[in-house]
């Protein structure tokens, strides 16, 4: 799993002022800022981010410094998962948010808005027309929170920060995903306070790097765009939310320090707590009061995260009123449209068909934005299906500026198989960005049905011999079978080149049939793989599961790493040669019983590290910290001797069987019989309360086996 410093900011200022020795420290800022709070309080009609009416606007540029991956591939992120995190931070700093219900009740009194809009740039430095989106391919692969790489951002592309918030979208590396640039303040308009504030003219890289650098991996928003492929636990926007924050004058709510260590803000309780990773505490206790941990200022996940309070809105409303480069983001020529009308639509998302369809009739339908000033009405649509090709022409309703439209495409039936659904848009004037004119998405359609408990030991020759699914979302290399020496040297294993992929960052998926789990209490699936880390390379496996037959993978349930995964370090070309170069790996999937058309995806995203094996995957109709091993055809008593006459019985059988289970007394006598059919890996719970002290015998006999074993009741 991921184990990520969630925020650099205090490193990162640290740094800054370390090279920038004249700027203030932190007790010169916050006396700035307590002034600012005071005069502001003071006017008669006070910045305008807690009241309603228009929201002030700030225009935002997006640098995406790519690897010189294709649109759409790694770090070269899609448009459409930049207008999700510009969505994110419009709901979350205008309190829309979905998940303000989560609010703990004694917080809903100081939970608050502030009045503004992030609007992607719609001019540039040059008041010509823009999106506010620059790709540009990076002199380096990836970047740290360092003064000089962060320089080495803003010298690859840089608006004027006076204008634009800049936020660069990169490959940050780990442990850190996001950092920002806190604001100075400027001259004092009271020269008795005896702060001079921040001479701009001495610190000319200190301004350029104004702005957020967000690792491509925690920007944007899976809510909005399944598809994304961000990390787990900072999947909803939230980072850049965090960021902003800081960005905006806020500190970390506990302060960086402890009980003692104040963020200034009245409404937000003292805390020693950073609160990483945790969702709902059980105990948020600290500094003998309450935490407010769900504060996007904390180091929660995303999916935890929900509330600014008065205090806070009120600290950054004052940096936006009298902070350099933050007051004169406000409502910039950079966010008004130009009087050159320009024309952009774009295809924001195919919303169907899922990653796989159980139906064979497929309805295809694409979501699409018009995000330039010209309203769109007739325009044309092309796509395929693998080699079928079909055209629509639209002309049914006007869609305008910012206006989201779903289109419904031609139903088409489809056998079972594997397709690619390519979309063009066509037809369109002077289309100002024509790389969101198109899109593709892979897709399988496949009704194979099947019940747990189950095992793929994959001793085959092709992958397309079992009802698992190979689904390629490049086109590129994927899944195969392969040799795999690992009890036998002849052994089969799923296989996936990672050493010799093309491009960074792609996904492959194998994924299994539909599975019944209805008639489990508890459900877990264990697999072995074979890895080696190569170096800094970082290939991921994801564990996805999908509730719908296939049609969305919302649900993360394991994220495996290249330090998860790896059995030693190599960087040759990997390929075990004994059991000892595999490691065991399980899932609990115990969420999903009851339900009954389950997938589960391996899901693997490729960073040119090293092979990836994945083989013996087995699902059992038992939690994963319940399930018992034990060897082929037998099965496990336990406890035995047993003081209560209950005992359990695990199984292990080659391949699902119907079994019978004799019990008798030391005198012969059969006390019990019990038939159960489709045994593979189950456990049985047996209740002898009733009967007395003793050995018993309990046979089993299987369909290719018989077994025998003695139970002790002692009482």
């Amino acid at each position: 799993m991921y184990a990520q410093t969630r925020c650099s900011t205090v490193e990162a200022e640290k740094m800054r002022r370390e090279k920038y020795k004249s700027l203030p420290d932190q007790a010169e800022f916050e006396d700035w800022m307590a002034q600012k709070i005071r005069d502001r309080r003071n006017k008669l009609v006070p910045f305008g981010t807690r009241e309603a009416g228009v929201p002030d606007k700030i225009a935002v540029v997006v640098h995406v410094i790519h690897k010189g991956e294709a649109y759409g591939m790694g770090t070269n992120i899609t448009d459409e998962q930049i207008i999700s995190q510009i969505d994110v931070l419009n709901e979350d700093y205008q309190r829309k948010n979905a998940d303000t219900l989560n609010t703990q009740p004694e917080f809903l009194n100081v939970a608050a808005k502030v009045n503004i809009e992030f609007v992607l740039a719609r001019q540039d430095e040059n008041k010509q027309p823009t999106n506010g989106i620059v790709r540009v391919q990076g002199p380096k692969d990836t970047y740290d929170i360092s003064i000089s790489d962060r320089e080495l951002l803003s010298g690859t592309s840089n608006w004027d920060p006076n204008i634009y918030l800049n936020i660069w979208v990169t490959d940050l590396r780990s442990p850190y995903i996001g950092l920002a640039q806190f604001p100075d303040f400027g001259k004092t308009d009271n020269p008795e306070n005896g702060l001079d504030g921040l001479d701009e003219e001495d610190n000319t890289d200190n301004v350029a790097t104004d702005g957020l650098v967000i690792d491509y991996q925690a920007f944007g928003s899976v809510d909005k765009v399944p598809s994304l492929d961000l990390q787990s636990s900072y999947n909803l926007g939230r980072t850049t939310t965090h960021e902003i924050g800081h960005f905006l004058g806020l500190k970390h709510v506990w302060g960086d320090g402890g009980c003692s260590v104040d963020d200034f803000v009245t409404d937000t309780p003292n805390s020693d707590n950073d609160y990483s990773g945790l969702c709902e505490p059980s105990d948020h206790i600290s500094c003998s009061s309450n935490d407010m941990f769900e504060n996007f200022l904390y180091y929660t996940n995303d999916a935890c995260m929900n509330i600014f309070s008065f205090g806070q809105v009120e600290r950054m409303a004052t940096i936006l009123e009298f902070a350099p480069r933050r007051a004169s983001l406000v409502n910039s020529f950079g966010t008004e449209y130009t009087d050159n009308i320009f024309f952009d639509l774009a295809i924001n998302s195919i919303k169907s068909p899922g990653k796989v369809s159980c139906d064979n009739e497929i309805d295809p339908v694409i979501e699409i934005k018009n995000i330039g000033t010209i309203p769109a009405t007739d325009f044309m649509i092309n796509y395929t299906i693998n080699n079928q090709e079909f055209t629509l022409i639209y002309d049914v309703d006007t869609i305008f500026s910012g206006e989201t439209k779903e289109i419904q495409l031609e139903p088409a039936t489809l056998s079972a198989g594997n397709y690619r659904l390519v979309v063009n848009l066509n037809n369109l004037p002077n289309d100002v960005d024509n790389k969101n004119n198109s899109a593709v998405h892979a897709f399988a359609v496949d009704n194979q049905k099947d019940f747990i408990p189950l095992r793929e030991q994959l001793d085959i020759d092709d992958l397309n011999s079992t009802n698992w699914i190979m689904i390629n979302d490049d086109g590129d290399i994927g899944w195969e079978l392969k040799d795999a020496a690992l009890v036998s040297p002849n052994n089969r294993a799923a296989y996936i080149n990672l050493y010799n992929y093309e491009d960074r960052r792609q996904t492959d998926w194998l994924i299994s049939p539909a599975l019944d789990f209805s008639e489990v209490l508890e459900a877990s699936v264990f697999f072995r793989a074979s890895y080696a880390k190569n170096e800094n390379f970082d290939d991921q496996l994801k564990i996805l599961v999908s509730s719908d037959c296939g049609t969305n993978f919302n649900d993360i349930v394991g994220v495996f790493n290249s330090s998860d995964l790896s059995i030693e370090s190599s960087q040759e070309f990997w390929e075990p040669e004994n059991q000892t170069e595999w490691d065991s790996h399980s899932v609990d999937l115990s969420k999903y019983a009851g339900q009954e058309n389950v997938r589960i995806a391996f899901q693997v995203s490729n960073d040119f590290g090293n092979n990836l094996y994945i083989d013996d995957i087995e699902f059992y109709a038992t939690a994963e910290d319940k399930v018992v091993k034990t060897a082929q055809n037998s099965f496990t008593l336990y406890p035995n001797p047993t003081s209560d006459g209950l005992f359990k019985l695990s199984f292990n059988t080659s391949e699902r069987q119907d079994i019978a289970v004799y019990i008798y007394d030391q005198m012969g006598k059969l006390l019990t019989l019990d038939e159960y059919p489709n045994t593979l890996n189950q456990t049985y719970y047996y209740d002898l309360t009733g009967t007395r002290s003793g050995i018993y015998f309990i046979n089993v006999q299987g369909q290719d086996f018989v077994r025998s074993k003695k139970l002790l009741i002692s009482r």
